[in-house]
């Protein structure tokens, strides 16, 4: 039948490219229902070159991807020394130390370094200098690699009640971590002579700073917080209203160019320790060029001259 159609509209006088068109039209609509039988019929197995290659669907696995956590602390037992790396445990759960030890004649104490939320114990911004420049000036640096956050926090509900109780809850498990975790590290601390200075970073700070406040951890004698805040304003209101109640001597540290809401809150801190008239208190705000970076030596300036006007 197409071919006399064919003939008939050649006749008239058609462009040879209407003819092309009209049987490439044809083609396709008879091809159209091979195509999708030949779709409803897919293969269980997907045949290559060789049968060797032969992949059957059911024997495809995706493996779950590997926790930060993990991949942090095998990087630490990969590429540092296994005599630096010290594994603690705390509670059912177990934890990687970076302890090294004074290099001076005069111990002057332990400084117990605390990264922030997904940082590790070796992160550039800040604490891994002090790990690397404490020892030689007395001091025994225990660089903690930290436990994750809490997959659910901030909450992300629609609620405001409903965040808040879930922020509670997801703080209130990390919190018991957290303090397991800091009561065996003070434990080891406790080996080595001299004081106890804490060096916390981020969120982890202002958690750190309540758990001091509830005693549920053994207080050091001094605390240095580095560009704390917490995500949600509740939280930084508390966090302010607790680090000017607390009897801990504490130097409070953030920069120029910072996380907006380590910005925004150290004023508010600011503000809480005038009111309470906190004596042992003292806030610095550092110049920086790269966003979040430390200036190395004047970090260590700082916390140095803090510590000799607390005499230490």
């Amino acid at each position: 039948m197409l071919p006399d159609l064919l003939s008939k509209l050649y006749r008239f006088g058609l462009p040879a490219l209407l003819l092309l068109s009209i049987t490439a039209v044809s083609a396709q609509q008879k091809e159209t229902p091979e195509q999708e039988e030949t779709a409803e019929k897919a293969p269980e197995t997907y045949e290559y070159a060789s049968p060797a290659y032969r992949i059957e669907r059911s024997s495809i696995k995706i493996s779950e991807p590997v926790s930060r956590e993990k991949l942090q602390r095998d990087d630490l037992s990969h590429y540092l020394q296994p005599a630096n790396v010290i594994p603690l445990l705390a509670g059912p759960e177990d934890f990687i130390t970076l302890i090294k030890n004074e290099l001076t004649s005069n111990s002057r104490g332990v400084a117990i370094l605390l990264p922030d939320w997904q940082q590790g114990a070796t992160a550039a911004n800040s604490l891994n200098y002090l790990r690397k420049v404490l020892p030689d000036q007395g001091w025994t640096t225990i660089a903690v690699q930290p436990y994750e956050k809490p997959a659910n926090y901030p909450s992300m509900a629609l609620k405001p009640e409903q965040q808040q109780e879930e922020n509670n809850t997801s703080l209130e498990q990390y919190r018991e971590k957290l303090s397991a975790m800091m009561t065996a590290v003070m434990e080891k601390a406790k080996s080595y002579p001299g004081i106890f200075l804490v060096i916390a970073q981020g969120s982890h700070a202002a958690v750190l700073t309540d758990l001091y406040q509830q005693e549920k951890v053994p207080l050091p004698n001094a605390l240095v917080v580095l560009s704390s805040f917490m995500p949600t304003a509740e939280e930084n209101q508390a966090y302010a209203k607790t680090l000017a109640q607390t009897e801990l001597p504490v130097l409070d540290i953030s920069l120029k160019r910072d996380h907006p809401l380590a910005i925004t809150n150290a004023s508010l801190r600011r503000a809480h320790a005038d009111k309470e008239m906190k004596a042992s208190y003292r806030q610095r705000i550092l110049n920086n060029f790269t966003t979040g970076y430390y200036p190395e030596a004047t970090l260590l300036r700082e916390i140095n001259s803090w510590l000799r006007s607390e005499g230490w």
